[in-house]
């Protein structure tokens, strides 16, 4: 073989290590944030704990949406949380979440004498109805298994 050969080969492959090594580096800074913290996702282990510790803080209305006389509440069940206030008699649905492994069907937010959420999973529908008792939130769930028809 020719000396050039051999020294235009050697120096590809060391061209070609370094991209590579220049290439592998660039990419773990992608996993790290300007202030040079490494980021990784969470496990699905981990966003079911995160998730069912959470507390469904209630979100804030806004301003135009309830006076300065509505009363608030917040209800938590199985399948979901909501909050909701009450003025003049009428209901407004001011948040909803649903529990892990369910998911938001519908939603009459109001405001209306009965508002309403109705969360879903694989296997249970739950309807929540909000009302407003003597000017202050209430709350009933109606719960239904669901059962597959073959």
């Amino acid at each position: 073989m020719n000396r050039r050969v051999l020294l235009g080969a050697g120096g590809w492959l060391a061209a070609a290590a370094l991209t590579t090594l220049a290439g592998i580096w660039a990419v773990s800074l992608i996993g790290a944030d300007l202030s040079g913290q490494a980021v990784r996702s969470m496990t699905p282990d981990e966003v079911g704990r995160v998730l069912a510790t959470a507390s469904a803080a209630p979100a804030a209305a806004p301003p135009s949406a309830t006076g300065p006389h509505a009363v608030t509440g917040g209800f938590s069940y199985a399948e979901g949380s909501v909050t909701v206030a009450c003025e003049a008699g009428r209901a407004l649905l001011l948040s909803w979440t649903p529990a892990p492994g369910y998911g938001v069907e519908e939603v009459e937010r109001g405001p209306a004498a009965t508002a309403s959420v109705v969360f879903e999973s694989d296997d249970r529908t739950a309807v929540i109805s909000l009302t407003c008792s003597s000017g202050r939130p209430a709350a009933t769930v109606r719960s239904v298994a669901e059962h597959d028809e073959d």
